[in-house]
């Protein structure tokens, strides 16, 4: 009878750690490209699945680094056959995933810090420009003033956070302040037009002296409306063109939720209230026009009483028709007042 085979001595440890530490840097690799493969646009993967393929990446790493320490320990037993090179380029491949997990990780914590340092700073200006509007509200006139110094300063900060971030955070920086370049444009040019249309007292009949001066005026009044539409029109498209260049940017659209979500937390209640402002402006450049058409139209069937500093019409159906759009002006001019004084104390 033939005795049983001997059974042959496996490999070293030696010979085993230096392949383990050929094998977990390609593993770990496997591991981070299939947790991005999953990380598309419309993934709702959970953040503590990423958090768990990191950690696993970097437990594969750590571990391949000692075992090719391992292999190198064991040399002096079982020589250098079979262990020295893949030990080697084990250490060189785990070292290197280790420096760039490193890089990663102080890059992360660097972005992390200036991050929560933009999110103070901006939170500081909003709280001043708040401060700034209800120090300019006037029970009785409203906002007397436009603070484009606090927006221009939101600007320079957006401008720049999005040169000292990077990655989706610098995109959405300058998204937002594209954002508020496009305010700044429309405010800035209805600001111009209410001045004028304030400066060209176009209601005041004490120097309307020939019919010519209607036409100029109402042009003003058009103008006022023009820019107070076009504000209205950027509130009212707000969310779909941030949205919008967002998408352009190819920010996933799970961050482009969230940061929708925040921007609409505060700026839903503050546009459903600046739309009835610019509304109540519509109202009374309509009716100021109603005046002036009624003014033309009766030209030389009515006149100015310095004395009482009223308008006095030879018809009745004409001075209905004036005084109704005078009420009118006023009801939305109360309105609009009361709008912005809800609008300035809003949290």
């Amino acid at each position: 009878m033939n005795p049983p085979p001997i059974p042959k001595p496996g490999k070293p440890f030696a010979h085993q750690a230096a392949l383990c530490s050929l094998a977990a840097p390609v593993l770990a690799i496997l591991v981070g490209a299939a947790s991005h493969a999953i990380s598309t646009p419309t993934s709702q993967t959970p953040r503590m699945a990423f958090i768990i393929s990191g950690a696993t990446c970097l437990l594969l790493i750590v571990a391949g680094f000692v075992a090719g320490i391992l292999g190198l320990c064991g040399i002096s037993q079982h020589g250098a056959r079979g262990i020295l090179g893949r030990s080697i380029a084990g250490l060189l491949l785990n070292g290197l995933l280790l420096m760039l997990f490193a890089f990663g990780f102080v890059r992360g914590f660097d972005n992390a810090i200036k991050s929560r340092q933009f999110t103070q700073n901006l939170h500081i200006t909003l709280q001043e420009m708040q401060a700034n509007a209800r120090q300019s509200y006037n029970p009785k006139t409203g906002i007397t003033n436009v603070d484009f110094k606090s927006l221009e300063h939101i600007q320079s900060q957006l401008d720049s956070a999005a040169q000292t971030m990077s990655g989706d955070d610098a995109l959405v920086s300058q998204v937002a302040s594209r954002y508020v370049v496009r305010m700044q444009v429309v405010m800035k040019k209805y600001n111009e037009a209410h001045i004028e249309l304030r400066a060209a007292k176009v209601l005041s009949a004490e120097n309307l002296s020939n019919k010519d001066q209607i036409v100029t005026r109402r042009g003003i009044v058009q103008n006022f409306i023009a820019a107070n539409d076009k504000v209205k029109a950027t509130i009212e498209n707000s969310e779909d063109s941030i949205r919008a260049d967002l998408t352009e940017q190819k920010i996933p659209s799970q961050k482009i939720d969230q940061f929708m979500a925040g921007f609409d937390s505060k700026f839903v209640p503050r546009r459903d209230l600046t739309l009835l402002i610019r509304e109540c402006d519509y109202r009374m450049g309509q009716s100021m026009l109603s005046v002036l058409d009624v003014l033309e139209t009766n030209w030389g069937k009515w006149n100015y009483n310095p004395v009482t500093e009223k308008i006095y019409f030879d018809n009745d159906d004409a001075r209905q028709a004036y005084q109704q759009s005078i009420a009118a002006i006023k009801l939305a001019g109360q309105e609009q007042v009361a709008a912005q004084g809800k609008l300035v104390n809003l949290q």
